[in-house]
């Protein structure tokens, strides 16, 4: 099993005077101001929020005035009740939760779609085929909401910027300190490949996120803490690194697009592209976690809508079941399907063998072939999470491998 990206331990680095990571999902920020403190994300669970806390208290006893949400993708503030809750207990005020305005339109457009957002979350995050579409908790709406930016006043002290930063979402918040010159860079920056595409989730814009590097670069930063790798303080990779991915992201939009105007389909796009070494090899390009087929698909479906291979068969389909039915039933020797698949994995073909076998495994009869067909494709999504450097891809091949 793939080991989760998103989880870290709630230690705490202090990067500047007053100016602290805590590690929470992702990396949490707080900044210490004459007000109180300023918490950039909450926690996943009432238990990361409390470690969280107990690691803020061993640098400040200042009760925390703000809760800012980086972004309002589900698990980064769903410790928000237990901060308020702490605030209450301790006699302080209530902390002002603030929000980029597009995270309410998210955060309704999740409550509505709860079952299918838990999952989805089971699916890439391997949450366990035990969870329900119940166990999502209540989300905490925001207070208080800004459009581009918002500065947060504390007294005669320091001022924090908030920046709208869309990216892998369109209500990411980042945090910049000007006096410091420390850039929180919050969901749009992370030590790897933007996370551009993801099967499971809805469009995203690559060039967006480019331009969004590119505006937070201007900003002259001197210390970077990404939401997820490490404080970076060297202001020539800081450079490198922002101005690089949003160079990447940019040229493969030109390449996609060239493509798409010759008339290519994604697949034959997917298998097209040369990738320049000098552009996508460096670290802050790896595929830990998205993938680069991930945005070429991306970049394909906003200019093409869901009709991917152009097959006038997938117009008006039959159903999934009655389809693979047919298919199924229209091969008189079946065995000979699983033993081809079976030998194009062996030869190391398995992505081939995957798309073999197919042809008997969708279909729903308990046929003794059909059965042997499923039973071969969990094997074959096994292997393939072996070898796929995506977590979210590894996490997808093993639901199908477990028979979720």
């Amino acid at each position: 099993m793939p080991t989760a990206p998103l989880y870290l331990e709630t230690t705490l680095e202090t990067v500047a005077p007053g100016i602290h990571v805590i590690g929470g999902q992702g990396r949490s920020l707080a900044v210490e101001t004459d007000g109180g403190v300023l918490l950039v994300d909450t926690g996943a669970t009432p238990e990361m929020a409390a470690r969280m806390r107990a690691a803020l208290r061993e640098v400040t006893d200042a009760p925390v005035r703000w809760i800012v949400y980086s972004h309002g993708h589900l698990g980064y503030n769903y410790g928000a009740r237990y901060w308020l809750d702490a605030a209450a207990e301790a006699g302080e005020p209530r902390p002002v939760i603030v929000a980029q305005e597009n995270l309410v339109r998210r955060y309704r457009r999740y409550q509505e779609t709860a079952g299918l957002q838990n999952h989805f979350n089971t699916l890439q995050f391997r949450g366990g085929a035990d969870m329900t579409f119940d166990d999502l908790p209540p989300l905490t709406f925001p207070d208080l909401t800004y459009s581009h930016a918002y500065t947060v006043h504390a007294g005669s002290g320091r001022a924090v910027q908030l920046i709208w930063a869309p990216s892998e979402t369109d209500d990411t918040t980042a945090v910049w300190l000007p006096e410091e010159k420390v850039l929180y860079g919050s969901a749009a920056l992370i030590a790897a490949l933007p996370n551009v595409g993801t099967p499971l989730r809805t469009l995203r814009d690559p060039v967006r996120w480019a331009d969004t590097l590119d505006r937070l670069l201007a900003l002259g930063p001197e210390v970077v803490v990404p939401e997820f790798g490490r404080t970076t303080r060297d202001p020539e990779l800081i450079r490198r690194w922002l101005g690089g991915a949003a160079q990447a992201l940019r040229w493969l939009r030109r390449e996609v697009v060239q493509r798409m105007n010759r008339g290519m389909t994604v697949g034959a796009i997917l298998h097209d592209i040369d990738y320049p070494e000098d552009m996508f090899s460096p670290w802050w390009m790896r595929e830990t976690y998205g993938h680069r087929d991930y945005l070429v698909r991306d970049i394909y479906r906003s200019e093409n809508g869901w009709w991917e291979e152009r097959n006038p068969t997938a117009l008006h389909p039959a159903h999934p079941d009655a389809a693979a039915t047919a298919i199924a039933d229209a091969i008189t020797d079946k065995q000979a399907v699983l033993d081809h698949a079976t030998q194009l994995h062996d030869q190391g073909h398995t992505q081939e063998a995957l798309h073999v076998i197919d042809l008997l495994a969708l279909a729903p009869a308990d046929h003794p072939h059909h059965t042997a067909a499923r039973t071969l494709k969990r094997h074959l999504c096994a292997a393939l999470a072996t070898r796929n450097p995506s977590y979210v891809s590894q996490s997808i091949y093993l639901a199908a491998a477990e028979g979720e």
